[in-house]
């Protein structure tokens, strides 16, 4: 909740970036006026990334097969946040939220293509569907995350002109290291949900998480494994364990 819609996932080379920083910019200055003038205590950090937010995160990025670095990322922002969010909760969410999305090295899609598919908002609107997120949490644009899902996600292949022109935002199919360089548009988007580079849950690419956290002898705070990167034929392992003492 603490980012606008597209900010993970529109190229940076796009125009489309360049006008995330301005509109980001403007809604740091409207929510600092909520809060000093108005005493609107909604707009702070800390009443935004709450446990259910937390929960929220965790689980969109099992849906993704996302990076084992989020759980540390969590963690330690959870912490600092005073917020009640442990490896336990993760192992918990990890066994009910199916693979939705994947992206390279784990497929052939890439950010871009999942920026094509809808972004991020997307993906949160099937998990809410499925019950699996609580959409009544407030974000940093001021809306509730079902406010935001109604206006940007693309459901049932259709979404807003604002989040059409967003959702389209292309790479330049060239070497560029510029910032917000080219405004390159894709002619149709992705809404394919049952091949395409987000799924629904019928055609989950896994119907088990993208991440699992293991406990046993070796690993007794718990583990993580990024299920979602690991051949489904070696899940079930038994054998010698070797460990190491340095990465």
């Amino acid at each position: 909740g603490l980012a606008l819609p597209g900010n993970g996932t529109v190229v940076a080379t796009h125009r489309n970036r360049e006008r995330l920083f301005i509109q980001a910019a403007r809604q740091i200055v409207e929510n600092c006026r909520a809060y000093y003038q108005d005493g609107d205590e909604s707009v702070l950090p800390r009443n935004i990334a709450t446990r259910a937010a937390f929960l929220n995160a965790m689980t969109l990025d099992i849906a993704m097969g996302g990076s084992t670095n989020t759980v540390l990322h969590l963690l330690a922002i959870a912490q600092e946040a005073g917020v009640d969010f442990t490896i336990q909760d993760i192992d918990s969410l990890s066994r009910k939220s199916p693979v939705l999305c994947k992206v390279a090295p784990n497929s052939h899609y890439h950010i871009q293509d999942v920026n094509r598919a809808g972004g991020i908002l997307s993906i949160l609107a099937i998990l809410e569907k499925e019950g699996l997120i609580d959409a009544s949490v407030r974000r940093v644009d001021r809306l509730s995350l079902t406010e935001a899902i109604e206006q940007y996600a693309i459901r049932n292949g259709t979404c807003s002109p604002e989040a059409e022109r967003l959702w389209k935002s292309a790479p330049g199919n060239r070497f560029n290291l510029v910032m917000g360089s080219q405004e390159n548009y894709y002619d149709k988007l992705d809404t394919d949900r049952s091949k395409g580079c987000i799924r629904d849950f019928e055609h989950a690419y896994v119907k088990d998480g993208g991440l699992a956290v293991l406990f046993g002898n070796i690993a007794q705070d718990g583990c993580i494994v990024k299920t979602a990167g690991v051949d489904e034929t070696i899940f079930r392992f038994k054998g010698r364990a070797k460990v190491f003492e340095s990465q």
